[in-house]
């Protein structure tokens, strides 16, 4: 299946920081990301509660 896949930019807010990764709700009622914080770019401390935006895609099944 040939579908081109163009990321959306969404938002959501900190649920919860731990040493080894974030929860992140998704606005919208969409859920929720678990992320390890290699993936989390910025320089500012993280804190439950702050609001953060990402691209999100479809997955492609190769």
């Amino acid at each position: 299946m040939q579908v081109e896949l163009r990321p959306l930019k969404l938002k959501g807010v900190i649920k919860e920081v731990t040493e080894v990764g974030v929860r992140i709700g998704v606005n919208g009622r969409m859920g929720v990301l678990s992320l390890p914080l290699r993936l989390i770019y910025t320089d500012k401390p993280l804190a439950v509660g702050q609001e953060c935006e990402f691209y999100l895609s479809y997955v492609n099944v190769l």
